[in-house]
């Protein structure tokens, strides 16, 4: 993805994270890999570097 692409999608998750504080929202999504993996990442309080690939593997 591009820059652009990246932000549309981040402005999506923020926008979601909002709603389900904010209502009784519930939407089901799975956790895939990639976002187990990026939870466990902030969780963990680890530096957050540019993915050149982005592949988390």
């Amino acid at each position: 993805m591009n820059v652009d692409q990246h932000l549309k999608v981040a402005q999506w998750h923020m926008e979601q994270a909002r709603l389900h504080a904010t209502q009784d929202h519930a939407c089901g999504c799975p956790i895939s890999d990639e976002y187990s993996r990026i939870i466990d990442i902030i969780e963990d309080g680890l530096e957050i570097a540019e993915e050149v690939t982005c592949d988390l593997k």
